[in-house]
């Protein structure tokens, strides 16, 4: 939301920069609000799997658009960490559903919750979606390099190929926390005392771990781009706010999820978090910036509100 108030965050890499530092400042909240609690550097490698599926966003969205982009890495990312909570992936230990029938009822009702969004056409809005989509690069002078979102059909492909990899990297991300953390249940429930656990227990001990990984892999590639390619690596100022401000609030919610995988478990809350998302966006867009706004519109989305009740409530009575 920070971003539709009218700031144009060009290609993303600064934007990013000061999302991480907004990430950071709710890390290091989390960390001393759960006492220092132990530092895990295995665990920093789902924050380096998140940031790098962060970092082809930009890509994504000027090969094939932001619209099909996002559809796109979404479901992956959704498919990604259902198929790994349901079939034991990747270390993960399978989670246990009640009826597995309405669990896999409910996740493709999701998914094809998320495909009618791709039906929605632009309506109105305060500030032109399709010119903020098609003006991603600013360089150092402020000149502008427009680019086409009609893309060539190879481009598209290369695109769609690489929003499927980023949803893998985003549905991975919470694994190695979760590895981690079963380790320490394992021995918890093995009836050993707290002091030879291995690793926590509890799914709030590698918040702070997992977004030191984020910072990291994202400021390394901010100084890669920046001696790379120096006139190519915007360092707009306007920025700043709205990429703290994003990095608090994805923060706060990422924490969010940690609890959740840990109480519900990947098979509920991936098909949950990654759908809902998109509803409320939606919504926000509707009534505050007066977006998609007619018939057609409002009426598509309020199907997809129903048919995204229906695949939620599917899938929370199957746990």
């Amino acid at each position: 939301m920070p971003v539709k108030l009218g700031v144009n965050v060009r290609d993303g890499t600064f934007f990013n920069v000061w999302k991480t530092f907004g990430i950071l400042t709710v890390g290091l909240v989390q960390w001393w609000l759960f006492n220092f609690y132990k530092f895990e550097p295995f665990a920093m490698l789902g924050g380096v799997l998140w940031a790098t599926g962060n970092l082809m966003v930009p890509f994504i969205i000027q090969s094939c658009g932001l619209g099909v982009g996002q559809l796109v890495w979404s479901v992956t990312n959704m498919l990604t960490g259902w198929a790994v909570g349901t079939f034991g992936l990747f270390g993960k230990i399978r989670d246990p559903v009640s009826n597995p029938v309405l669990n896999y009822a409910g996740v493709t009702i999701a998914i094809f919750s998320l495909g009618l969004f791709s039906l929605m056409k632009k309506e109105g809005g305060k500030v032109s979606d399709k010119k903020k989509d098609e003006e991603l690069i600013v360089d150092e002078t402020g000149e502008r390099q427009v680019i086409a979102q009609a893309a060539s059909g190879g481009g598209r492909q290369l695109g769609f190929a690489t929003a499927l990899l980023c949803g893998v990297f985003l549905g991975l991300n919470f694994n190695p926390p979760t590895y981690l953390q079963q380790m320490g249940r394992a021995d918890m429930i093995a009836g050993l005392p707290a002091s030879l656990w291995r690793h926590s227990p509890d799914a709030m001990s590698y918040v702070f771990s997992h977004y030191c990984g984020i910072a990291l892999t994202t400021l390394a590639f901010f100084v890669t781009r920046r001696v790379a390619a120096p006139g190519r690596c915007y360092l707009g100022r306007e920025v700043a706010l709205p990429g703290y401000l994003s990095g608090i609030m994805w923060g706060l919610a990422q924490v969010g999820w940690f609890q959740a995988n840990g109480v519900l478990s990947y098979v509920v809350a991936f098909p949950i978090i990654v759908g809902v998302p998109g509803i409320i966006a939606a919504l926000w867009g509707v009534g505050v910036f007066g977006e998609n706004r007619g018939r057609r519109n409002l009426t598509l989305l309020a199907v997809i509100i129903a048919v995204q009740a229906l695949g939620v409530t599917l899938i929370a009575v199957s746990k």
